[in-house]
């Protein structure tokens, strides 16, 4: 498979992830707004939820990135500035991850 259909599929594969999963998030958001915090924690923080949360953390910023990227080679002529810039996106929507899936082994683990 080519790099622009990969990249294309994978944004796709994304959007559907997130267009299933942001929905619950919200529906789920809703509901625990007059939970006590304890009651969250142990409410985000069973199995089920933190994996779906999971999923929609890991994709929603591998969603972004593809799109920054394709804004990226879109819009930036220059091919220096292009490739930093997308580099960067990519270290901030790294550890930004990181620092997502380590909150979820907090939560879980309390």
């Amino acid at each position: 498979m080519k790099s622009f259909t990969q990249h294309y599929v994978l944004q796709r594969i994304t959007a559907c992830i997130l267009l299933a999963l942001v929905p619950w998030f919200l529906w789920k958001l809703f509901f625990l707004k007059d939970l006590a915090h304890l009651e969250i924690i142990k409410n985000i923080g069973n199995l089920y939820s933190a994996l779906l949360l999971f999923i929609m953390l890991i994709s929603g910023f591998y969603h972004g990135y593809l799109g920054i990227q394709t804004i990226c080679i879109d819009y930036i002529p220059n091919q220096r500035s292009r490739v930093s810039i997308v580099f960067m996106v990519g270290a901030m929507f790294s550890i930004l991850s990181v620092f997502g899936i380590f909150s979820l082994i907090q939560l879980v683990t309390a």
